[in-house]
């Protein structure tokens, strides 16, 4: 994988492209490279956190994963298509988890802690001036598969059948044909069933997630149900559709940023780690609650929810899907990402410390997915709900919605002149959208223009979200299943956690092939329009450019 923007940052703007391409690998030379490591596996008694997040200390050394060569092949089955033997057993599971004390690292409450741990910045090491974060960079799938691996091991052991695996929440599956896909089964959802306390069960979420409602994963405000859900199930595929395909070309816009030892963490997620598997994490946590959205929509208490881990392993099953779509969607070959390690509680309450290298193949973890219809991965069949992974034609990809501006390819030199340039700071997007041009790399389309919205600052404990268009500058909130509709980014508020003074995030956006979609690939800049979608935070953040992803 390589990268160019000006890569020495003191240098002036290239006159030409062109000749910047020709000598990008010359100018790299002459700049001072970044030593980078991979993350040691970080130890449990070093632990700092004033909100609980610690989980329990086990003094013993971790032990190094070993591939489960010995377990049965698994299938995590989706949760609409389960039936009446395995719900029974899922709730044994879960009842008998709940009945372990706090102190029992197998425990759901040792659980989420171990989760707020990494995820709320408790983990602290010799010489490292920052905590370690799994979210809103590289380590976020990897880290959620471990998790979710030594979770359901503990599930199983805890019923005695080395056979059992989660579930996967098919949210993503908008097929308006029963059994649905797009809420909460009612398995998960009753607070009692056959007559006794449900495991399942939270009371901590939002009713508008609960059936017969559907899950919007655009907005997540208000009520949908299927007699009125036509728009809601079309703006959730063309969702799905803009971050799983034409948003997450590379590896770099569906992973988020590089992470490296001794670096500050939590500085850019991929597409779908931003929506919809954040979008559904606010819209499944109780907006009425002491603290807003919890506990789904507050990361340090989320996994506290059963409903958590059915996410997840949909999240971990959209990441083989991602990577099987073929072109440049691969996995990533850092070796600092490869050999970066985490460590975790196994069924024994034994401490296991594992690699990203480890679990990167399902093979090697002898786990599979049951194979399901995936409608958004086509836009021809938006709202059908008819087509299957295999029916899918990338080739008709372009097939997506009509434009929605009316604007003409005669008018995009006037639109280019009349929209400013991003001042390197001081940039703010409140309740009115916000459009701006910037210059273009590539229109050859040798490469993958990547726009990067840097230095982006909001109040981390709240919740955000940003739609952006392009060429489409009378966009609002509603526009998702406009054509020009090309990414969104949604954060997940952390009540109880406060960020470093002068945190900021950065936001990648694929523009190459929505540029082709929208006939322009050939313009010298792209307008870009960004509206701020169920909050209105004064949303701070600096300047714009383009960089080339090989």
């Amino acid at each position: 994988m390589a990268f160019y923007t000006h890569p020495c940052p003191h240098r002036k703007h290239m006159n030409s492209v062109y000749v910047a391409l020709a000598v990008v690998a010359a100018l790299f030379a002459l700049c001072p490279q970044v030593e980078g490591a991979p993350f040691p596996p970080p130890q449990f008694r070093n632990c700092r956190s004033l909100d609980g997040c610690c989980p329990p200390v086990n003094r013993k050394p971790p032990v190094p994963f070993q591939l489960p060569t010995n377990l049965p092949w698994r299938t995590r089955r989706a949760a609409q298509l389960v039936d009446a033997a395995y719900i029974a057993k899922y709730h044994r599971a879960y009842g008998l988890m709940r009945a372990l004390p706090n102190s029992d690292p197998r425990s759901l409450y040792a659980q989420a802690r171990m989760h707020c741990a990494y995820c709320g910045g408790a983990f602290y090491f010799p010489n490292s001036a920052y905590p370690l974060e799994i979210h809103d960079g590289w380590f976020f799938f990897p880290w959620h598969r471990m998790f979710l691996y030594f979770h359901e091991r503990i599930l199983a052991s805890l019923i005695g059948d080395p056979t059992f695996t989660l579930p996967f929440w098919n949210w993503d599956n908008q097929s308006p044909i029963a059994p649905l896909g797009n809420l909460v089964p009612r398995y998960m959802s009753e607070a009692y069933w056959n007559r006794r306390p449900n495991p399942l069960y939270n009371r901590n979420r939002n009713r508008c997630a609960l059936p017969p409602f559907l899950i919007d994963l655009n907005s997540g405000v208000g009520c949908v149900r299927m007699s009125s859900a036509r728009s809601i199930l079309t703006e959730n595929n063309r969702l799905m559709y803009t971050q799983m395909v034409s948003g997450a070309t590379t590896p770099s816009l569906f992973h988020g940023s590089t992470y490296r030892f001794r670096w500050m963490g939590g500085m850019g997620g991929g597409t779908l780690e931003g929506a919809p598997h954040g979008t559904v994490h606010i819209f499944t946590g109780n907006p009425y609650a002491k603290n807003p959205y919890d506990d789904m929509g507050n990361l340090n208490v989320a996994a506290l929810d059963p409903l958590f881990y059915a996410h997840h392993a949909n999240i971990d099953r959209l990441w083989e899907v991602w990577k099987g779509m073929g072109g440049r969607r691969r996995d990533l070959t850092d070796p600092d990402y490869l050999r970066s390690q985490f460590i975790f509680y196994d069924e024994n309450k034994r401490l296991v410390s594992v690699s990203v290298r480890q679990v990167l193949s399902l093979r090697n973890l002898r786990y599979g997915y049951q194979r399901v219809a995936n409608p958004w991965m086509n836009p021809r069949a938006f709202g059908m709900g008819v087509m299957s992974s295999d029916d899918m034609d990338m080739s008709g990809a372009s097939m997506e919605a009509a434009k929605c501006s009316s604007l003409q390819y005669s008018d995009v030199s006037a639109l280019v002149k009349a929209s400013p340039l991003l001042e390197n700071s001081g940039n703010v997007l409140s309740i009115e959208p916000l459009t701006f041009r910037v210059r273009r790399l590539d229109p050859t389309g040798s490469w993958q223009e990547i726009l990067v919205i840097e230095n982006i600052a909001i109040d981390w404990t709240q919740t955000a979200k940003i739609n952006a268009f392009l060429f489409h500058p009378s966009a609002s909130g509603s526009s998702i299943d406009c054509m020009e509709f090309f990414s969104t980014f949604a954060h997940i508020p952390e009540a109880h956690h406060r960020k470093k003074k002068g945190y900021t995030r950065s936001w990648k956006l694929g523009l190459t092939e929505k540029l082709v979609q929208l006939g322009l690939s050939q313009v010298s800049h792209a307008v870009i329009t960004l509206v701020q979608v169920g909050s209105d935070q004064q949303i701070k953040f600096g300047s714009a450019r383009i960089l080339l992803e090989d």
